[in-house]
């Protein structure tokens, strides 16, 4: 089969999965001839630069202003003005995708963004392709710009979302919960003693790994100097992601800490860093959340955006798969709390294995593959 997986490069979740299908793609069947392309590649320069670096600054800076756009955007979205208004600026920025698409004429198209699901549908209403179309929702509810119609099948992560696309219009038999696709790396692990020793870190020590996200954002460095207060002996692992100024600053802070604090850049082995962890501080975002729900990990969620994180939050919440940060002054408290309580800590590890689905992407993979 010749498989297109496309994404958008707004905020690091829509590429990580389509990378995540890239390879369950390539390991069910390897003589899989699999694309993967990011939509923005195709727009002009400035148009890509907006779209992708606007995001990340709005989140970044006005979190609140991003609540209001997502909030916004998800009640008129479905306007046939809008749509209309959407479509046609999308389709002028554009055109070099639609020649790259009959050039390579695939057999199937997967999407993990919203944008290029909204450009093919368009194009198929119209009668010039009948390539089938796959949708994978990167987070725990369906904003509705997911919501399109052409959609062979929609795979998404909680019952919530399948009822939801299902009122939306959906057909039942095209909507499938399979949770969010992460690397299958995630799928299998080894035992925490055996990887904290690969890792090098102290193996008689409660290990908290506090991550940025791929793009290094949030309170990294003040949850760090917070961890003085701290009075139960543990360790802390730091992913500060691809933000260098935020590594040197957490390398810093770390130094004046007299608990073990290792502080990484961007890694590519998150999965044994979960699986020496007992507990991950981190924003809810779709794919992190889906990673740490799949190696059974305990999380304090710290600093969720308004709009996708904070439903993202919410879910877990209600699974009792973790418990909510407010304040950074508080996370000596709220660790110390959970890592005294091993009932609890039990119990919240049991509810993450519950939620996880490790082997979402070889669900989808499968799947899609069988619809053919």
């Amino acid at each position: 089969m010749k498989i297109l997986i496309l994404h958008a490069s707004a905020g690091a979740g829509h590429r990580r999965a389509a990378e995540a299908l890239v390879k369950a793609f390539r390991q069910v069947d390897p003589g899989n001839h699999v694309m993967i392309q990011d939509i923005l590649d195709f727009t002009p320069a400035i148009f890509r630069r907006t779209y992708a670096k606007g995001y990340l600054d709005i989140v970044r800076s006005v979190p609140d202003l991003w609540g209001y756009i997502y909030s916004q955007s998800d009640k008129k979205a479905l306007d046939p003005k809008r749509k209309k208004i959407r479509s046609v600026f999308n389709k002028l920025n554009t055109p070099l995708f639609f020649k790259f698409l009959d050039d390579f004429c695939p057999d199937v198209v997967v999407c993990t963004h919203f944008m290029p699901l909204e450009l093919l549908t368009t194009r198929e209403r119209k009668g010039k392709i009948d390539t089938p179309l796959f949708c994978v929702v990167t987070d725990f509810a369906v904003h509705a710009l997911w919501i399109l119609e052409g959609v062979a099948r929609y795979y998404v992560a909680t019952e919530e979302a399948r009822r939801h696309l299902i009122r939306k219009g959906q057909a039942p038999d095209r909507v499938k919960l399979t949770g969010i696709p992460i690397d299958p790396v995630f799928s299998h692990g080894e035992t925490q003693e055996a990887m904290r020793k690969k890792l090098g870190i102290r193996n008689n020590l409660p290990t908290l790994l506090l991550l940025s996200g791929g793009f290094g954002v949030g309170p990294t460095c003040d949850l760090i100097r917070s961890m003085h207060e701290l009075t139960l002996p543990c360790q802390l692992l730091v992913v500060a992601g691809a933000n260098e100024k935020m590594k040197k600053d957490a390398e810093a802070v770390a130094a004046k800490l007299s608990i073990p604090v290792t502080v990484f850049g961007f890694v590519n082995n998150m999965h044994e860093l979960m699986d020496a962890s007992d507990v991950v501080i981190s924003k809810p975002g779709g794919l992190t959340t889906s990673e740490v729900l799949a190696k059974g990990k305990p999380m304090i969620i710290i600093d969720p955006i308004p709009g996708q994180e904070q439903r993202n939050c919410e879910c877990l919440l209600e699974a009792g798969a973790a418990i909510r940060l407010f304040e950074v002054e508080d996370a000596p408290y709220k660790v110390q709390t959970l890592l005294g309580n091993k009932a609890r800590l039990a119990q919240m590890r049991k509810n993450a294995l519950a939620l996880g689905k490790p082997r979402a992407a070889f669900d989808i993979v499968n799947d899609v593959m069988g619809q053919r």
